[in-house]
């Protein structure tokens, strides 16, 4: 078999695939994959995921070099290109159905030229899709997920990503010199304080909270259906370094017999508490079921406890300081049967399905001087600190997987 011979057949596979996808199966295809209002059927998930990793290794293998590169170089003008979008309302402009360029400019005041090259790229990517019979615009199921009365509050991530992160990753190339221990952020924005530190002086800590906050909002059907919380159901999970408390809350509604409680710095129980106690917080309906609100600094000490959760903080540091902080839980722990630590966390790998774990690799390294791990590095930095790992659960619709830690 020939090169052109193999190429021809695939193409064959794949018009047939595409057919089937957007023809008879089209219905089928988006309830079961691409329904944002409920997760994906799993075993489709499964097959779809390694589907996107085959056609990604195939594609890496016939792709012009010059163009593998340009792709890489010219990225940024989709993060851009993105941003502009949502800034401008367009993802609402077609909540109720398709529009042309020059509705959608009239209703942005923005220039219709401009604005169709902006979508062009946009709907190429997946995100808008184009009908070139009557020229107009819609929402595809990506975009539809960037209005922002969306539950999932997406959008959020455009804006900060987009604009506050975009601006920390100019500091990587001078970040990772020899002897250069500032992040890219504290390079680009030339100061030794943390991004915390840095972003509350700013007055961006609410900003930053809202965006993680939605972020586990959105991911957190995923994180509550595919890790078997039934089994500590009526527990009491003290979630360490808690953020918003939006993936408490979600663990909480789901099950109405679990209590909880938050261990935070200050200034983040500050911000927190009223959305639990307070007669117009978002969690009001939680009101006495969150039972305490530490303040306390994770990397010294944790409270007792038997169950406890901690997602997308072990991620912010370096091996000895993770080391240390599960050291510490640990100590902490209270010995029960169903005692465990949950970890929250991504877990790289290889292929196209990781490639959004890896770029969380580099926020973590441009942000916070920290990295995610692979599942060995994950067992190493266990047994280190005197846990176990039970299991690894990957989690539909989320970015990260539920790590059980059992101590040993």
């Amino acid at each position: 078999m020939s090169v052109d011979s193999a190429l021809l057949n695939l193409q064959k596979a794949l018009k047939d695939a595409c057919e089937a996808l957007e023809g008879p199966l089209n219905q089928e295809r988006i309830d079961s994959l691409q329904d944002s209002n409920k997760l994906p059927n799993k075993q489709s998930s499964l097959i779809a995921s390694q589907t996107v990793d085959l056609l990604d290794r195939v594609s890496r293998l016939v792709q012009p070099p010059v163009s593998v590169l340009a792709e890489s170089y010219l990225a940024y003008y989709d993060t851009k290109c993105l941003w502009a979008a949502v800034e401008n309302d367009i993802p609402d402009h077609l909540e109720n159905g398709p529009r042309t360029v020059e509705e959608l400019a009239a209703l942005s005041s923005l220039q219709p030229l401009r604005l169709r090259q902006i979508l062009r790229v946009l709907h190429n990517n997946s995100i808008f899709t184009y009908n070139a019979a009557d020229d107009t615009y819609a929402n595809s199921p990506a975009s539809a997920l960037l209005v922002k009365s969306h539950w999932t509050q997406w959008h959020t991530w455009t804006d900060l990503y987009g604009n506050e992160f975009y601006d920390m990753a100019r500091g990587i190339p001078l970040a990772i010199r020899a002897g250069e221990a500032r992040s890219a952020a504290q390079v680009e924005y030339n100061t030794t304080k943390s991004i915390f530190h840095y972003f509350a002086e700013k007055g961006l800590v609410a900003k930053l909270h809202r965006t993680l906050g939605s972020g586990a909002i959105a991911q957190a059907p995923g994180m509550i259906a595919d890790y078997d919380w039934a089994e500590v159901g009526d527990a009491h999970v003290l979630d360490i370094g808690a953020g918003g408390g939006d993936f408490l809350a979600s663990l909480l509604r789901a099950h109405p017999s679990m209590t909880g409680a938050i261990l935070e710095l200050e200034s983040v129980v500050e911000l927190v508490k009223p959305m639990f106690d307070g007669p117009d917080g978002k969690f009001k309906d939680l009101s006495g079921r969150v039972t305490h609100f530490h303040i306390g600094d994770f990397t010294k000490e944790v409270p007792a406890n038997s169950i406890y959760t901690m997602k997308w903080c072990l991620h912010d540091w370096k091996d000895e300081d993770v080391v240390r902080i599960l050291k510490n839980v640990r100590k902490a722990i209270v010995m029960e049967p169903l005692s465990r630590l949950v970890v929250i966390e991504s877990v790289l790998q290889e292929g196209r399905s990781g490639r959004i774990a890896r770029y969380g690799d580099i926020t973590m390294m441009v942000g916070a001087n920290g990295q995610e791990r692979t599942e060995n590095d994950w067992r190493r930095l266990a047994e280190l600190s005197g846990w176990a790992i039970k299991s690894v659960s990957p989690l539909r619709n989320a970015w990260p997987a539920a790590i059980d830690l059992r101590p040993i």
